[in-house]
């Protein structure tokens, strides 16, 4: 495809570097895709690729979440319009990000030319869940729609209500019942060699039974 991760432009810390790096280091027989939501609205990313990248960039890719995205045919095609007037119709569009069947007619008629589609590809309902980067060697740094920093998740095991906070704050009290909370992350590798003692698959099963019972959900047979 010739795209890019989120986790590069974050690397990077700056668009316009990540998509010059990807450019200069890439065969050129691959695509130019430049992701463009990692920072700042897909109209204006759409435009500093095109103005960077020029006749090299074959496509910007909208990777934006239904939780933020509006209404995404509109945004389609303000990006089209946008490109188009400023002399780069041969910039095409590719979007992905949740996507499902039902969503690919409209798209394409708003102005999409290629589609990303993963998580509804599964033939059973998923949990759809992604893993970003929010911080670099102690600095700080997260893309749209994400929190920046190392976080805690602390979960009061008597009621099972959960607190994300940031890394370095001192334990709470459970907000709901005023139990005290218990850290959930806890490292299991660390420079690529395990660190932990990893629960044997008996042990993960009773664990989630027994929330299943907290939660007071009926459990599987």
């Amino acid at each position: 495809v010739g795209t890019m991760p989120h986790a590069l432009i974050i690397v990077f810390g700056d668009q316009v570097k990540a998509w010059k790096a990807f450019d200069e280091g890439i065969s050129s027989d691959v695509p130019r895709v430049a992701l463009v939501d990692t920072y700042s609205d897909e109209k204006m990313e759409s435009i500093m690729a095109a103005e960077t990248l020029k006749e090299r960039l074959q496509a910007v890719r909208l990777d934006t979440p239904a939780s933020r995205r509006g209404n995404f045919a509109e945004l389609i095609r303000e990006v089209r319009w946008e490109l188009d007037i400023r002399g780069f119709k041969h910039v095409k569009i590719f979007v992905s990000g949740g996507l499902k069947e039902e969503n690919i007619g409209e798209l394409s008629k708003a102005g999409a030319d290629a589609f990303g589609v993963g998580t509804s590809l599964s033939n059973a309902p998923t949990v759809d869940f992604a893993m970003d980067i929010v911080e670099i060697d102690s600095k700080l740094c997260a893309k749209r729609g994400k929190l920046g920093g190392r976080k805690q998740v602390w979960r009061c095991p008597k009621c099972l209500t959960d607190v994300v906070l940031p890394f370095d704050k001192p334990q709470p009290k459970c907000p709901l019942c005023g139990g005290k909370m218990e850290p959930m992350l806890k490292p299991l590798i660390k420079n690529g060699k395990i660190v932990a003692e990893l629960p044997k698959p008996k042990e993960i099963r009773e664990y989630v039974l027994k929330q299943i019972r907290k939660l007071s959900l009926e459990e599987a047979s």
